[in-house]
This record gives structure tokens, sequence and C-alpha cells, in this order.
């Protein structure tokens, strides 16, 4: 059907029309107006895209200016709201709530048929059940000698030859190797063998390195993550050669589940339950699990297995890439704080040593549990190391809610980045200084956040303290530890990756062995 002939003249001047009419709309008449914050930010949410993208992820840097010029709660996007009240974390995050997670945000992640994922909170419940036993105390104290502490041990074994090489060691990759090594054994039933790696460099950590910042891009054009997820690998890969990383860690996953798919008697081989394990033997309810419902892998359709498929890469690959950095992260930081200042370093020496007199006599996690200056010491590590950086944000359901004493109308975005409660000052004096004595005092485990709140909070959590105990009571009381002197965290307290300690990281120690 022919258009108007005058139709064309009048697109020209209508497209700038509407834009301007949307901004006016958003500045003015917005039913989040009234909420002070930057005027750019209320009319496009390209404001935000250029702290994350062009400024290299400084948007967490940038909410603290934004909240000391505008108040607790700041509008930092069309829809978006930001608090630092650390009582309304408990209202965004918390158990009484039941908001969903932001879309955007989540799928840039590549992994959004995991339980991470998950936008709904019931949905993500169901799965979240099904490998909720994997991840249980039980489950990782029946583990915790076969594969943490051996991987453990091998890491102490490699790091102890550095001494007779005379040359520092680099704690901030060999950190991520056990890291790395412990959740792919754990999850998967196998490892790389990473802490064994030239260096500790292994091309699969230092690939989740490289490939950490295209979230950014996938969340503010989710165009590229449609192309990352349809186009054939191969292109991608010599169009973007930074997406090596990310379908290194795909390829990898996926051909261990096509084995599994085609031979379910795999599963049996395995020297302890795996992710697979758990997940296929709770294929029951078509509703809230992918897959088949039920059915038995040799019965399965294609198309069920093209699904189960998808669920478990997804799933794989966010518990490796979660498990591995947000603990290796934690425990690097704190590490590289207590080199650098050899009283709180002695403290907690003198503590391992008293109760750890017999280095060849076993202790573990729950002994490590009990002492009390070496739990401070993993407390303000994982203060310091942020956990995840950029705010995780909420959508506010149909009926509207209330945060921070806001009322909000339905569908608003809220936020509260761990950034926010781990330095406000009022909670945590003198907040950008590494103090594990904070932790002694009565009432603060409530501001520890690195796990987020309620029903959404980390599923691995029983597993990253045992690993954080364990690698921090071994290394200090097994090796002792001295900084090069060159040693930096690239901006820690400010950058906004979700884990930061990336780019241009230093992190060297002489090694020596303790009796």
């Amino acid at each position: 059907m022919a258009l108007h002939p005058q139709l064309h003249l009048l697109l020209p001047v209508a497209l700038p029309l509407f834009l301007v009419a949307r901004i006016f709309y958003r500045i003015w008449w917005h039913p989040l107006s009234h909420i002070p914050g930057p005027t750019l930010a209320a009319c496009s949410k390209l404001y935000r895209a250029y702290y994350d993208i062009i400024r290299d992820g400084e948007w967490s840097a940038h909410l603290h200016r934004l909240h000391a010029e505008y108040g607790p709660v700041v509008r930092v996007g069309p829809n978006e709201l930001h608090f630092s009240n650390p009582d309304a974390y408990n209202d965004i995050y918390g158990l009484a709530n039941s908001f969903t997670k932001e879309p955007a945000l989540y799928r840039s992640f590549g992994t959004s048929g995991s339980v991470f994922g998950q936008l709904d909170p019931h949905t993500s419940q169901k799965r979240r059940l099904a490998l909720g036993p994997l991840f249980s105390r039980r489950a990782i104290l029946k583990l915790e000698k076969a594969v943490l502490q051996k991987h453990v041990n091998l890491l102490i074994g490699h790091l102890a030859t550095y001494e007779e090489k005379k040359v520092a060691a680099d704690l901030h990759y060999a950190i991520r190797s056990l890291t790395l090594d412990i959740i792919t054994s754990y999850c998967f039933g196998s490892c790389f063998s990473a802490t064994e790696y030239p260096g500790f460099q292994h091309p699969v950590s230092t690939s989740l390195e490289a490939t950490i910042y295209l979230c950014w891009w996938f969340k503010h054009m989710p165009i590229l993550r449609t192309i990352a997820d349809t186009v054939p690998e191969w292109i991608v890969r010599a169009v973007w050669p930074a997406t090596r990383g990310f379908y290194d860690q795909s390829d990898h996953l996926g051909a261990q589940i096509d084995a599994i798919l085609e031979d379910p008697a795999i599963l049996r081989q395995s020297e302890h339950d795996t992710m697979y394990t758990y997940f296929l033997e709770n294929l029951t309810d078509k509703k809230g699990l992918p897959g088949a419902g039920g059915k038995p892998l040799q019965t399965m359709t294609k198309k069920e297995k093209q699904e189960t498929r998808h669920w478990l890469l997804h799933e794989g690959l966010n518990l490796r890439f979660a498990g591995s950095e947000t603990v290796g992260n934690a425990c690097t930081t704190g590490t590289f704080f207590l080199l650098r200042d050899e009283a709180r370093k002695k403290r907690l020496v003198d503590e391992l040593l008293a109760a750890w007199p017999d280095v060849e006599k076993p202790m573990g996690y729950e002994d490590f549990e009990k002492l009390p200056y070496l739990t401070a010491v993993i407390k303000e590590s994982l203060r310091l190391s942020w956990g995840t950086a950029t705010p995780l944000p909420r959508v506010i359901g149909s009926t509207g809610g209330i945060v921070d004493g806001v009322p909000l109308p339905p569908g608003t975005i809220v936020a509260m980045g761990n950034t926010i409660v781990n330095t406000n000052p009022n909670v945590f004096p003198d907040p950008m200084t590494f103090s594990p004595e904070r932790w002694l005092e009565p009432d603060m485990d409530k501001y520890l956040v690195a796990f987020s709140k309620g029903p959404r909070a980390c599923l691995g959590v029983n597993l990253a303290w045992c690993e954080m105990y364990l690698i921090m009571a071994n290394l200090f009381r097994k090796l002792d530890l001295t900084d090069d002197g060159e040693s930096s965290l690239d901006d820690l307290r400010y950058r906004e990756y979700f884990i930061p300690l990336y780019r241009g990281h230093h992190m060297h120690a002489f090694v020596k062995k303790r009796e």
C-alpha cells in the first residue's frame, strides 16, 4: 500500500518531536521525577553506558559521588533508582519481597538459563532445590578432604618450590588457579590442574579476565548478545577476538555435557556426585525445570536433549566463573593487605600457630571456623573485595513497593551496590582501611553482604566459606609470605567490574616454608 505523498515529509519532523516530548516527560512528568539525580540520567540510559563502557567501568565510583551530591536516594536512569542507606539493602534483596531481576544485566552474562540468570524468584527457587544438596554444609564437609584440601595442598607444595627458585610467586594467579581447580573438581568431577601450569597462568583463568568487560557491551547493546548467541562461533571469534575466552569455556563444558547426554553411565565413573548428578536426577517438574521433565536421558527427544544441554551449559558456566573468581578475589585481597601490615599478619599467624602447632596433623574447616581473628580477616577481605561490584537491579512488582520508606510504582528498577554498603563510614569507620578487628564487634554480620541476602543469595556460600578458611589458614600457617614491593590492586577500591582486581593487577610474594 502506497504511503500518503506528504508522509515522508512529516517523518523527519515527527521523530525529533517524539524524542523531545519523551525527554520532557521523563524530566518533569515521570512518576520518579521528584527523586533527585542528574538530568542526563533521567533522560537516557546512555548516561550509565558512558561510565560502563567509555569510562571503562567507573559506575561504582560515580555512584559514590552521586550520593554525596544528591542524598540517599538517587535517580540514576529514566526508570531506575539507587539507594545508599544500609537499611534499603534488606528492602531490595531481603526475604520480605519478591522483586524480579532486571533482564538487561542478567542476560548480558550469557547464562540466562542458570539459577543465577533466572529473573523470577519462584522459578529460581525450583532450580535451587535441585542443586541445593550439592552445596549443603553436609556435602561440603563430606568432600572437604578429598576435593578441597587436596587442591590446597597441591598449591602449597607448588608455592614452596619458589623458596629454592628465589623468585617471587604470582599469588594473583596462584590463588585463582586453586579456586578454579576446586570449583571444577567439585562441580564437574574433573579439573584443569591449573595450579600445575607454568606461572599459574592457565589459559582458562586468564581468559576469564580477558572477557569480563564484554558484559557491559552486551548489557547496553543487547543486539551484541544476540549475535554472540546465534551467529556461528567461528565468525564471532574472527570478528571479535576478545570473545575467545567465553567460547573456550563454553566449548569445554559443552563437550562434557554432550558426552553425558550421549552416555549417562559416565556419571557413575565420577568419584563423587557432581552438578550433573543432582540436576539430571531432579528433572521431575516440567514447569520448574527445563529438559524432559523426569524422562531418562535415553528416552529424551532431540529437542528435549537440546533444552537440557542449554540449561546445563548455562549452569556450568555460571558456577565456574562465580565459584572461582569471587573466592579467589577475596583471598587475594586479604593476602595483599596482610603482607603490608606486619602487626595484623603476625596476629593471624600467632593465632594459627597456637591452634595448629603441629602442621603435620590435619586441621580442617570446622576447626578453623572457631578461630576469631582468622574469621575476622576473611570477613574484612570479603568487605574490601566487594564480591559483586556492580549493583544488581531488581524490578518492583505489579502492586508497587516501598524501599527505604519511599513508595514506588510498579516497574521501577531499584538497586544498591555492595560497594555502597561496604564503604559506609557510619557502619565501617575509616572504610578504606583493612581492619579485621571491626568484625570482632557484636552485631556486625548483618552488614556482611558479599553473598547478597534473601532468597536469591549466593547458592555456593557454604563452599565459598570452606574454601576461604582452608586457603587463608594454610597459606599463612604453612608459608611465610613477603611482598615483593611492587604489588598493586589497580584501584581496587573503585574499579567497577563484576569482580574488580583485573587489568594491571600485580600480586607477587617471596615464599619460605614455615615449620
